[in-house]
């Protein structure tokens, strides 16, 4: 637009300002006007000159910029219209393969506009507060918010355009308003009515002579007059008379004739636009006529030449290069698949003889536009994915990498396309005919070449399913979504050591660096995740419902969690948190093959699930775990790949650096620093150096080395360019050697490289982890150590005076009457177990070794409707239906998993079963009387089997149970994880559960040791039922006492109408405890033969669980014949004491034959238990790795049993 002609007058440019402040003042101000003023205050503040001439002239430009944008510029902005704006914008970056700023343009603007608002929350909010606190400040409200953020929007975007008009109007408006010596732009109206105004300025100055005519309404042209001089014509105008008012009256009436023109009437007006429109309908079909008639002859000339048109092998090779970057051509055709074909209506002799060729170009044509297909349709799809567990961030970084490698080909295809066409024109006639790849053969082998990376990822991607073949659907993926990080970092991983292997592959380098790039580049989320699982740590909260942690598609694939395990729980340290793993299933089944984590991540993620199980429970427990120490999430920098550049492109920047001010070509290299900057910046460490060596160049110490041109690592100072932090161009030989490269990608050093940096990681939080557990209760430990030996104490019965005190009390109770019911009901166990503790506390004055809070227990089978059964069992079956529970604090019940507190349970109920056995034969006291025969009988048996239970006791208590609980504590000791403390407990704990003949196949053992502890108490039970002190008589009483009662209330129940089950139920009881009196009524002339059934009937081990007789000797049969002789001796001969005195020497005999057949058994079982082992160690010890450990194991256990064979073979049985 032209400016307007001549400079515009004084006068106009101060009558404007004055105007247009009385509109803006009589106009009542809107908001959108506030902020109008706002921004131009700071527009004219920031364009301005600080010498203004005054606050007036500030005012007029401030006004006239206000009218102009109000008028032309200042249009409220439609939010749809500038997202459709933006949406243009992101559309044509991602066309032309620009995704990140197409995607950084979407999600800009949507974040602006939450921003706007959240500002204008905030300073609402601020306001308020202001308010309530009674304060006058006045807070400012941000000047963009959410109404008026399309406006700031639409700004930037007329900004980034080129100046059209309106923008320079305004800008001289506000720039220039006060010089009226300057030409203004206006718009195409204002020109308009400017060459208006300017025309009638003319007109009334100067009237056409035409308009003199019409006005004098007569002819009084004279052609004749022209030659007339000036004599004349004054002699003319005296003849004709002169008026004075005739020139200022002809003026006004032209004046007014001119308004009138440019004001028509609505009737001229109205026909003034109908011949318009009939004009431009007209020229429209003119218009359309010439174009069809141009086409018609356009195409036929086309179809001629087309016929004549005879193409170059040069021209051949341009088309197949638009081909190969993806774009349609002349000689081939590209359909809507992305496949390209060749367009068989352009062939001629030429092309027919290179169709091989050409068809070779349409196939590696159509690899790349899949390749492209691929890259955009992930690309996509990561912009629009919003939910995190469906994403597949490795395939998107790989994406990323195939798009860079695309672009670098495309623009070497390019570089290409411009040779030839400049070795093409007139001016270069030679260049043609000695260019290198002009044919179409030498094209396919250089694309070949170029592109052998890219050729190698595409087969890769079509194998695995990520593509599919030419012809076929390219945005369906075969391989799911859940496992397709996994199965492309393990493809991409195959692949470069496939690649690595191979020594005489061609362009193996490229291919290697290709390769390389892209598995980093692939591998990149799956260690951030890492690195983020390690900084979070698994969560050990109650409700873990809902982790975030797990919203990351990668930590899914690596870590497995079970819901369904509380905290609490004691396998919830091993079981909550564990590895995936493929099975041998989703192995084979490549459809599905399940989560797991990536083949590169394999060998760490024991470790890293470890270190991170310790950082959530170090977090629950308020412990910091890491500090500052943290993982590094650039794999890049794991890996020692920092610089990617290589020695020879530093070489212009040394020499650059290396120069003084005083070398000619100084200038010419100051001259291109930028490009070698531009060239070198490829990581954001590598730019960073750079830069500081052109800056600092000559203010440092290498400058000063130029004349001696060395470069000494050790000997440079402290500079901007030697920061001891950094390594800058350390590792420049890596990239040199590309196998090396390659190399620290593959396994195992990749693997080894990794755990090396995790260990410190891992050896940080396994020894805060332990000094946690270790530490005791005073320094804010939970000290493991004392509830191990609280543990022992109570369940190994180490405790001696405590134990013994509470056992003593318990037999006492046990032994009275009624005692099976109230010995062992809980609340009398734990009061007992706590007297116990009390008083032998107050008699040493130490701390107690034990809280008795943490101790509870309980008795199983403690049902008062099942009084009578229990009433029928013997005291010491009854003492195994006593349980103990220790409460571990959490964390320490990890330490203490199930399978391990079965075993404490099981030594605790096998300790109390002997020592009842002990402390009975024990209260046995020898009685002041002469001896007879059947006493010396009984105290010989007697003796015997205390000598039993002691041996078995010292076996059990001292050979096994005090040296395992003396290992697990010099173990814990030297614990350094939680993991080793569970492996360290279990093991011990499973040692002593084989020792003490506990598993599955030592049941038979273990059934002699409970009929040793059974036979003990029948010997002192026969000894009491001899001598009249035994309970039997009193319990019998009590039944009867109860009988009695229970009579009378059913009689009562019966006249009163109460319900048959009362009275049943009555009947049933009355039946049970008749069956049991006379069962024992029946059993006691016999010597109780029900009784010692228990220890002549042993289980010997069949696996059906039937249990075998002791065996048919002559034992058996003499009990067989006692029985049957007793059974008909008659009633007086029962009552008289010399039958008392036979039963009981009968007794005595069985019940030593019974405990001698009893040893026999306890050897032959030990001694078979020690060929088992023996023979199980020698298979185990055939693996090298656990031979020496197997070994061992098998000579500590083989010397505690033959310790134990030994006591039982030198003992003497005989009288």
């Amino acid at each position: 637009m032209a400016p307007v002609a001549g400079p515009s007058t004084g006068s106009s440019a101060e009558r404007a300002p004055r105007t247009n402040l009385t509109r803006v003042s009589a106009r009542s101000k809107t908001n959108k006007r506030i902020d109008q003023e706002t921004i131009l205050n700071h527009l004219l503040g920031v364009f301005m000159e600080e010498s203004s001439p005054s606050l007036s002239s500030k005012a007029a430009q401030k006004a006239r910029a206000v009218h102009l944008i109000d008028k032309d510029s200042w249009s409220p902005a439609d939010k749809d219209e500038v997202a459709a704006a933006l949406h243009g914008l992101s559309l044509k970056h991602s066309i032309h393969l620009d995704y990140e700023l197409a995607t950084a343009l979407q999600r800009c603007y949507s974040q602006l506009i939450v921003s706007c608002e959240r500002s204008a929350q905030l300073a609402e909010q601020s306001r308020k507060v202001e308010i309530r606190r009674g304060s006058r400040l006045n807070v400012t409200p941000p000047l963009i918010r959410p109404d008026n953020v399309s406006d700031a929007v639409r700004f930037l975007l007329q900004l980034s355009k080129p100046a059209d008009i309106i923008a320079r109007t305004a800008a001289n408006l506000m720039l220039n308003a006060t010089h009226s010596s300057r030409s203004q732009y206006v718009t195409a109206e204002q020109r308009k009515n400017a060459e208006r105004r300017e025309w009638l300025s003319i007109l009334v100055q100067e009237p056409l002579q035409g308009d003199a005519w019409v006005d004098e309404g007569q002819d009084d042209s004279d052609l004749s007059d022209w030659s007339l001089d000036s004599d004349d014509e004054r002699r003319l105008r005296m003849e004709q008379g002169y008026d004075s008012d005739k020139e200022p009256r002809k003026q006004r009436d032209r004046l007014a004739a001119v308004s009138a023109s440019m004001h028509p009437s609505p009737s001229l007006l109205q026909d003034f636009q109908q011949r318009k429109l009939w004009s431009e309908q007209r020229r429209s079909r003119l218009a359309a006529l010439a174009k069809a008639k141009e086409k018609s002859l356009h195409d036929g000339a086309l179809q001629a030449t087309n016929r004549a048109l005879q193409l170059s092998e040069a021209d051949i090779v341009r088309e197949s290069l638009s081909s190969l970057m993806g774009s349609s051509s002349m000689l081939y055709s590209r359909h809507s698949s992305g496949q390209f074909t060749i367009d068989n209506s352009r062939k001629d002799p030429l092309t027919n003889s290179l169709t091989e060729q050409m068809e070779a170009v349409a196939y590696l044509a159509s690899t790349l536009s899949i390749l492209r297909s691929f890259v955009k349709a992930t690309v996509f799809q990561s912009i629009h994915t919003v939910d995190a567990l469906t994403r597949t961030p490795a395939v998107e970084a790989f994406a990323e990498q195939l798009q860079a490698l695309l672009e670098n080909l495309c623009s070497q295809f390019s570089e290409l396309d411009a040779d030839i066409a400049a070795g093409s024109t007139l001016a270069h006639p030679a260049v043609i005919r000695t260019n290198r790849y002009t044919t179409l053969t030498q094209l396919i082998n250089f694309s070949y070449s170029k592109a052998a990376s890219v050729l190698l990822l595409a087969r890769l991607l079509k194998d695995m399913g990520f593509i599919s073949g030419h012809g076929g659907d390219t945005d369906v993926s075969l391989i799911p979504r859940g496992s397709s990080d996994r199965a492309l970092i393990d493809g991409l991983q195959a692949l470069l050591a496939f690649v690595h292997q191979q020594d005489e592959l061609a362009h193996g380098d490229m291919i290697l660096t290709d390769l390389s790039t892209c598995l980093l580049a692939a591998c990149r989320p799956a260690w951030r995740s890492v690195c983020h699982l390690l900084q979070r740590g698994l969560s050990f909260a109650i409700h873990r419902d809902h982790d975030l942690l797990f919203d990351d598609r990668l930590v899914q694939h690596m870590i497995r969690h079970d819901a369904s395990i509380s905290t609490s729980d004691s396998a919830f340290w091993t079981s909550g948190y564990v590895v995936n793993q493929p099975s041998i299933d989703e192995v084979d089944n490549m459809v599905n093959p399940g989560y797991s984590s990536p083949a590169f991540l394999q060998s760490i993620m024991q470790d890293v699930l470890t270190t991170a199980k310790g950082v959530g429970l170090l977090r629950s427990l308020g412990v910091d775990a890491l500090g500052g120490v943290q993982p590094d999430p650039n794999l890049g920098h794991v890996l020692g790949l920092r610089t990617t550049i290589a020695q020879t492109s530093l070489n212009p920047l040394q020499s650059l650096v290396e120069r003084g001010a005083d070398d000619p070509i100084n200038t010419e290299a100051e001259a291109g620093h930028e490009e070698i900057v531009a060239a070198l910046c490829f990581t954001p460490e590598v730019a960073t150096e750079n830069l500081r060596r052109l800056l600092f160049a000559r203010g440092t110490q290498l400058a000063e080395q130029t004349e001696t041109k060395t470069y000494v690592e050790d000997v440079l100072p402290q500079t901007p360019i030697s920061r001891p932090d950094t390594e800058p161009l350390w590792d420049v030989s890596i990239t040199r050697n590309h196998r090396h490269l390659s190399h620290r990608l593959l396994e195992p050093l990749l693997g080894r490289l990794l755990q090396e940096h995790l260990s410190p990681i891992s050896a940080l939080v396994r020894k805060r982890v332990t000094e946690v557990l270790l530490s005791p209760v005073t320094e804010g430990g939970y000290a493991l150590q004392s509830h191990v030996q609280a543990c022992h104490g109570l369940f190994f019965m180490r405790r001696g005076a405590e134990m013994a005190s509470w056992l003593e009390s318990l037999f006492m109770d046990l032994d009275r009457r009624n005692g099976m019911l109230r010995a062992t009901n809980h609340h009398r166990l734990h009061s007992g177990f706590n007297d116990a503790l009390e008083i032998h506390q107050q008699s040493n004055g130490g701390e107690a070794w034990i809280d008795v809070n943490l101790v509870r227990f309980c008795t199983v089978n403690d049902d008062m409707d099942r009084a009578a059964a229990i009433r029928q069992r013997s005291r010491i079956h009854r003492l195994a239906d006593v349980k103990v529970e220790y409460e571990v604090p959490w964390p320490l019940t990890f330490v203490f998993p199930t399978g391990c507190m079965r075993f404490y349970q099981y030594i605790f109920s096998t300790l109390l079963q002997a020592n009842y056995a002990q402390w009975k034969l024990a209260s046995t006291l020898k009685l002041a009387k002469p001896e007879t025969m059947h006493m010396r009988k009984f105290w010989s048996l007697r003796r015997q089997a205390q000598w039993l239970v002691r041996t078995l006791i010292g076996f059990i208590q001292s050979d096994i149970l005090f040296d395992g609980s003396q290992r697990i504590l010099s173990a814990l000791e030297g614990t350094r994880s939680i993991d080793s403390a569970i492996q360290v407990h279990t093991e011990a704990l499973e040692r002593m559960e084989l020792l003490c003949f506990h598993r599955l196949d030592q049941a038979k053992v273990k059934e002699l040791f409970s009929a040793a502890w059974r036979i003990g108490t029948e010997v002192v039970n026969n000894y009491e039922r001899f001598i009249g002190t035994s309970t039997q008589e009193e319990d019998r009483l009590a039944r009867r006492k109860r009988r009695e009662r229970r009579k009378k209330r059913r009689d009562k129940a019966k006249r009163e109408g109460a319900p048959l089950g009362a009275i049943a139920e009555e009947d049933e009881e009355e039946e049970e405890e008749d069956g049991e009196e006379q069962q024992e009524e029946e059993q006691e002339p016999i010597g109780n033969v029900r009784d010692h059934d228990d220890f002549e009937r042993v289980a010997v081990g069949d696996m059906d669980g039937e249990a075998t007789l002791f065996g048919h000797t002559d034992v058996s049969e003499a009990i067989s014949t006692d029985a049957s002789m007793s059974a008909d001796i008659s009633a007086n001969w029962i009552e008289s004491e010399t039958h008392k005195r036979e039963s009981f020497r009968l007794e005595c005999e069985r019940q030593r034959k019974a405990l001698n057949r009893l040893v026999e058994e306890l050897k032959v079982g030990v001694d078979d238990q020690i060929g088992r082992i023996a023979a199980r160690s020698a298979v185990q010890a055939q693996d090298a790795t656990q031979a020496d450990r197997v070994l061992q194991e098998h000579d500590h256990a083989r010397a505690k049993w033959q310790g134990l064979l030994d006591a039982l073979a030198w003992s003497d049985m005989g009288y």
